[in-house]
């Protein structure tokens, strides 16, 4: 990809967990979560299709993992413990902006048990 992609791309994915934590802090337990689980849908969707054209794997498939979760909330589902897992996920998120080959083994172990 050229640099003016992953440039544009790059603004596009840090406003997009932006978005994530901005309503993440409108929130304050599982529930709130719950009920703004299609607004977070919007941006995971966006950052899962993004990421990996820019070189982000890794941040692709976490913020897939956790579209999956949203769209089954959207659907109904509950899931006890997303409110403190999506915090540890958006903070993960920010860092795999900087730090070159994040790891997010931990983060994704903890939505596959959700």
């Amino acid at each position: 990809m050229s640099d003016e992609f992953i440039s544009v791309a790059t603004k596009e994915v840090n406003s997009d967990i932006e978005s994530l934590e901005n309503i993440y802090k409108l929130c304050s337990n599982d529930f709130d979560v719950f009920q703004n689980s299609s607004k977070l849908q919007k941006h995971t969707h966006k950052i899962k299709g993004l990421a990996p054209m820019m070189g982000k794997e890794s941040l692709g498939d976490v913020s897939a993992s956790l579209d999956d979760l949203f769209k089954k909330m959207i659907d109904g589902s509950h899931y006890d413990g997303i409110f403190d897992l999506l915090s540890q996920s958006i903070l993960a998120m920010k860092k795999s902006m900087t730090v070159p080959n994040f790891d997010f083994s931990q983060i994704n172990n903890k939505i596959k048990q959700l």
